[in-house]
């Protein structure tokens, strides 16, 4: 009967992580299951090639150690409740340590507070939470990212006309960023018009807002999209009206499709960030915290500039194929 009862809490459990998690267990070590170690890898959402490939690097560094990922997280990225309570359920498992992507800066900080009190290491990516009580934070300086994107957007149309851009849904702090340092920059040139920040759930608002751009902006000279679903939504609404030889585009990131469109010439630019070495380097952190050793609180990998005259160096293929070609 006791272990009807113990099998019937671990199946409970495991349900109440969501449907999202996905376990990856890896192996090698010859260490009994009690020994093995479980880090959660909680994203903003598990729909997204971003964030896959940071649980890649993750798991690399996993493979390592013979320890368990656990990669969860919301099917969108507008779930804030969702990524609290998979939090909470991972905290309620014992994990020996979680790696968040924060979708609100205000409701993670709290469940951070929880698992750090329980002796959980946590190591925050992408996104900053309200509170210094975590292990470690990786992330690109997006202010500067988002500067250096409207700089090339701008050198792009001769630093004057009409410019737009298409960010994601207010509140996601590393978006929020690079907004604010593309008008930052933008509002250097006199002859530059910067058109208000449109809010995008996803691809197809992206599209929607982008079009409307368009038909109130038909000198419209350049986007910038700060996150890759934005990028789409924009190129397609500018590839709809014809206009890709009118338009440059800017955007951050580098999922597949938008890699696509580099080549093509509808994107100009990509200012790609390194995902796959944040996850590697959030698991090698938590190891250190795990074993006492000293952490970095803050560390900023550098973003790398992606043209189609480029993007063949090693460096940078390097980071538009993470995974390889």
């Amino acid at each position: 009967m006791r272990k009807f009862i113990n099998l019937f809490f671990v199946v409970v459990l495991m349900m109440g992580l969501g449907a999202c998690a996905e376990k990856e267990t890896t192996g090698g070590t010859g260490k009994k299951s009690k020994d093995k170690k479980t880090f959660g890898l909680v994203v903003m959402s598990t729909n997204s090639d971003y964030w896959i490939t940071v649980k890649n690097g993750a798991k690399e560094a996993v493979d390592k150690i013979g320890g368990e990922l656990i990669f969860t997280g919301p099917a969108t990225n507008s779930d804030i409740q969702e990524q609290v309570s998979i939090m909470e359920n991972l905290i309620n498992s014992k994990v020996d340590a979680i790696l968040l992507t924060p979708l609100d800066s205000d409701a993670l900080a709290e469940p951070v507070n929880k698992a750090m009190d329980a002796g959980i290491p946590v190591i925050i990516i992408d996104s900053i939470v309200n509170t210094d009580n975590y292990t470690s934070f990786i992330a690109t300086d997006n202010v500067a990212g988002g500067e250096q994107a409207m700089k090339m957007l701008l050198d792009s149309i001769g630093e004057e006309g009409k410019v737009a851009i298409i960010n994601a849904l207010a509140g996601i702090p590393s978006n929020d960023n690079r907004g604010i340092g593309a008008e930052k920059y933008a509002k250097k040139f006199k002859s530059v018009k910067l058109l208000p920040q449109q809010h995008s759930l996803d691809q197809a608002a992206a599209l929607e807002n982008t079009e409307n751009i368009i038909t109130a902006n038909p000198d419209l000279k350049g986007i910038f999209a700060t996150f890759n679903r934005g990028a789409l939504g924009a190129a397609q609404a500018v590839v709809n009206r014809g206009k890709q030889d009118d338009i440059k585009i800017v955007a951050y990131d580098a999922d597949p499709d938008e890699i696509r469109l580099l080549e093509e010439g509808v994107i100009d630019a990509l200012v790609v960030q390194q995902p796959y070495e944040m996850g590697r380097l959030g698991i090698e952190f938590a190891v250190k915290a795990m074993n006492g050793e000293k952490v970095e609180k803050e560390v900023n990998p550098e973003v790398i500039v992606a043209t189609k005259e480029n993007m063949d160096d090693p460096k940078v293929e390097k980071v538009l194929f993470p995974n390889g070609k």
